[in-house]
């Protein structure tokens, strides 16, 4: 069994470890490139998300590298996600004997389980349960990273070394085979982007950045747009986490602790008032938190013709408005121009700085 799956942000590494660890053979893909896009549009139906349109692509990089095993997701409601699993079957299997497990995001922590049980059957129950456990804890763990650089990389001299600190932080925790060695370098990590920090510098604008599950958390789809903001001096703070979902989606779920619906349904009313699947209702509801809580800007990214941030699109538009906040909307294909979402978001950028400078006059 050699074992492919798609990329997702910080979320391979951890999960190749985990694999590794258990004697399973992974075949390696290289990061999402203009190569995985252009391999994932042409194998799409009409019409597929751009998250769909990378996944399949990079899916198709680890079966041309030798890989016989496919490990894809899919989920439930109102959205494309709910379909990938079953497509991506029946496309990637056209010409190739391949073993497909479908891990459905509804019973996450028992179809994962299964695999890791068949993929390594010499593994015992205990030692598989520990893996799952401990690639929680490092996804979580990146999580913190990632907020930290978001937080101190804006307030440091030299930013970029903050990000470079933080990846080099994040392929660390990856590699750690145990708690007390993830908790550890999550300290020391932190600790060193905390010392970039200007003493007295003046606190940065924050902006809230909002939207579609994979579009947030996969750098290349939303073109590093975290690290662009920091660079120019802007808090960034994204409500959307891999080590988070992934642990409520496992333990939260499993023990009945974990009802995401009801809990942002009712922070986002009065301008949304149902659910419209995928992460409608959270971008509504975080940004309107967001807007009660001092932010200075809000960012709204997803993929062209994604039907539940179309929706919430509108209701963003009435927050923005009612609170007075900037808001930038970023419908993302593979069409979209690096250069002009650059564009936009300085553009966007300086709209806030001028708008704090007014306002402290």
């Amino acid at each position: 069994m050699r074992v492919t799956y798609a990329h997702m942000g910080y979320m391979n590494a951890p999960v190749r470890h985990m694999l590794e660890s258990l004697a399973v053979e992974v075949v390696a893909t290289p990061p999402v490139s203009e190569r995985t896009m252009e391999l994932g549009t042409r194998y799409s139906p009409e019409g597929a998300c751009l998250p769909y349109k990378i996944s399949t692509g990079t899916l198709l990089e680890g079966l041309d590298s030798g890989a016989d095993t496919v490990v894809t997701m899919c989920g439930a409601g109102k959205c494309r996600f709910g379909f990938y699993g079953t497509v991506q079957k029946i496309v990637l299997a056209r010409g190739r004997k391949i073993a497909f497990h479908t891990l459905d995001t509804e019973r996450l922590l028992t179809d994962l389980y299964r695999f890791l049980r068949q993929a390594a059957p010499a593994a015992g129950r205990l030692a598989v349960a520990k893996h799952i456990a401990l690639v929680i804890k490092k996804l979580r763990a990146l999580d913190a990273l990632n907020d930290a650089k978001n937080f101190y990389a804006p307030r440091a001299a030299n930013p970029q070394r903050v990000i470079d600190t933080c990846d080099y932080g994040a392929g660390e925790i990856a590699g750690s085979d145990d708690f007390a060695e993830v908790n550890s370098c999550r300290e020391l990590v932190t600790e060193t982007m905390r010392s970039y920090c200007r003493a007295g510098a003046h606190p940065p604008p924050k902006v809230a950045l909002v939207g579609e599950f994979y579009l947030l958390l996969e750098p290349y789809a939303n073109r590093w747009i975290e690290n662009a903001l920091v660079r120019q001096g802007v808090e960034v703070k994204r409500f959307v986490h891999t080590g988070g979902w992934a642990y409520a989606k496992t333990l939260l779920q499993f023990f009945g602790f974990f009802d995401e619906e009801r809990e942002y349904l009712a922070q986002a009313r009065p301008y949304l008032n149902h659910h419209v699947g995928g992460e409608g209702l959270k971008s509504v509801g975080t940004a309107l938190w967001s807007a009660r809580h001092g932010y200075d800007g809000i960012i709204h990214i997803f993929p062209f013709g994604c039907m539940p941030e179309v929706v919430a699109r509108y209701a963003l538009k009435n927050v923005a408005a009612d609170y007075g906040l900037p808001l930038l909307t970023l419908s993302i294909d593979e069409h979209a121009s690096e250069v002009g979402l650059a564009t936009r978001l300085e553009a966007f950028v300086d709209c806030i700085k001028r708008k704090n400078q007014g306002s402290r006059l």
